[in-house]
């Protein structure tokens, strides 16, 4: 299958805060969901993975209208696989997470376990839909916080990372860069990012057969430089600010975002190429205790 470029880096890159595998991950995309999505059935802790048997497990199926108007196979501008899986030309194998299984039909099962959920719900593609976001962060001299520039989303009102899709064959930096200035207006050149996060996304859209997988790169900006920045929200936005990184705001972003700060945090509080004083990482690792 192909994969976005720089994926070779998958396994070599911070995931203290970002563990698909850890107690308390997978929490999203078993109990929450987007308006149009039918309800899940219910999944236990003890019962998510696929290997655990799960008698009566009948999850609902939904697929959005919005993919199966976008199938690739009838529609030249489409961006969805066919419905039908025997239809794909090439079935994804692989992941972020590694060799994926199929089950009897010959979809991707969800690498992290049961969802509640079956078939691609609002995701275009069988298996792993990925995606990019940039992380841009600036220290508030007049308060001492340490902000990320941050949109408020068009779909649930939630504050986010600013993010968006891969192309097919497009290099993740050039992703983040132009998902970057679409939503919030910001131009950077997001090659010298810093990866935090390659992998699986605990996301409210997954499901048992199609999943959220995302490249997280991390930029640091002095004062000056974000002061010069004019912000624009784009079309996907209600508004782009300056968020302040508090334990409320942290913890109520959207989707696996308050996972992905706190490992952006980290690193933070322990590099010397950020352009950060002792003190202002002293800050941050008294922060980080917080949450």
């Amino acid at each position: 299958m192909d994969f976005p470029a720089e994926a070779d880096f998958f396994g070599k890159v911070h995931m203290t805060a970002v563990n698909p595998e850890a107690r308390g991950w997978h929490i999203k995309a078993r109990t929450e969901r987007p308006p149009e999505y039918p309800a899940r059935f219910p999944v236990p802790d003890d019962l998510v993975l696929w290997e655990t048997v799960f008698p009566g497990y009948t999850p609902p199926y939904y697929v959005s209208p919005v993919v199966l108007k976008n199938d690739c196979t009838k529609n030249p501008a489409g961006w969805a696989d066919p419905e039908d899986i025997k239809e794909v030309r090439e079935t994804p194998r692989e992941s972020f997470s590694g060799a994926l299984k199929c089950d009897e039909a010959g979809r991707p099962k969800n690498p992290v376990g049961r969802t509640g959920i079956a078939g691609r719900g609002l995701l275009g593609k069988w298996g792993p839909n990925y995606a990019a976001d940039p992380i841009i962060t600036r220290i508030n001299r007049v308060t001492g916080d340490v902000e990320m520039l941050a949109i408020k989303r068009q779909d649930n009102g939630q504050w986010a990372i600013p993010g968006g899709m891969v192309d097919k064959g497009e290099e993740v930096s050039k992703t983040l860069a132009r998902e970057l200035q679409e939503e919030t207006g910001v131009v950077l050149d997001m090659a010298e990012g810093h990866v935090i996060y390659r992998g699986y996304v605990d996301d409210p859209r997954n499901t048992d057969h199609a999943w959220m997988e995302t490249t997280a790169k991390h930029v640091h900006l002095s004062g000056e430089t974000a002061a010069r920045m004019n912000l624009r929200a784009g079309s996907d936005a209600r508004a782009v600010r300056w968020l302040p990184l508090v334990p409320e705001t942290v913890r109520n972003l959207y989707a696996s975002h308050c996972a992905l700060v706190k490992a952006t945090l980290g690193e933070m509080a322990g590099q010397e190429h950020t352009g950060l004083s002792e003190n202002d990482r002293e800050k941050i690792r008294a922060f980080l205790d917080l949450l």
